[in-house]
């Protein structure tokens, strides 16, 4: 009779990071904890406080054999999107679930999904037309209808927003595509998303 042994392996899992912001890039950022230093991949648009300020990051950890890698996110919704991005597609890793992120904000991410807007997934780096089609098959079930309509609820109708979207995904900022639609809009409440676009471009 042979008698097995098997250590049991245990990993701490990382949910949050709160403590001392002491350096950042754009993609990245390290979190001072009780005196360990935490390097957290991060989205271009996160929010993050002045050098030595105190931050807390919701984190979505992936543990490999030689070393762990941390991302964070200003909000618990953000963090779980990336998941569910990074657990459900397929060929998506999260280098490209980051690059979603830091192109569109997440209601304008759930926008897209909910709207099977392809073309504008696809103007993410990394992810072409088959790729985001793959995106929208996959979650399509998965965005709530609440999460659809918090982009511009009260403010833009919904031409108008996959218009301020198409702007976006052509390089404007969402503050400089707002004012550009408005311009137009006002005029004209019932034009079409591609009619804004091209009207806003030209009369700006």
């Amino acid at each position: 009779m042979t008698l097995r042994i098997y250590r049991a392996t245990y990993v701490t899992v990382i949910v949050s990071l709160e403590g001392c912001l002491t350096a950042h890039t754009p993609l990245s950022c390290i979190i001072n904890v009780q005196g360990i230093g935490y390097e957290v991949f991060v989205p271009l648009a996160i929010n993050l406080p002045r050098l030595d300020e105190t931050i807390k990051l919701w984190i979505y950890a992936i543990y490999r054999e030689d070393n762990q890698l941390l991302y964070g996110f200003n909000t618990l919704e953000e963090r779980n999107f990336f998941k569910l991005i990074v657990e459900k597609v397929s060929g998506i890793g999260p280098r490209t679930a980051l690059a979603m992120l830091s192109k569109f904000k997440l209601s304008e991410l759930n926008h897209c999904i909910a709207t099977k807007n392809v073309t504008l997934l696809a103007g993410v780096p990394g992810i072409g037309k088959k790729t985001a089609e793959k995106i929208i098959w996959e979650l399509s079930d998965k965005i709530k209808s609440t999460d659809v309509h918090t982009m511009g609820r009260n403010t833009f109708n919904s031409q108008q927003n996959d218009a301020i979207l198409g702007l976006i995904a052509l390089g404007y900022k969402r503050t400089e595509a707002e004012a550009m639609i408005i311009k137009f809009a006002e005029k004209f409440p019932e034009a079409s998303a591609d009619q804004l676009i091209k009207n806003a471009i030209t009369i700006r």
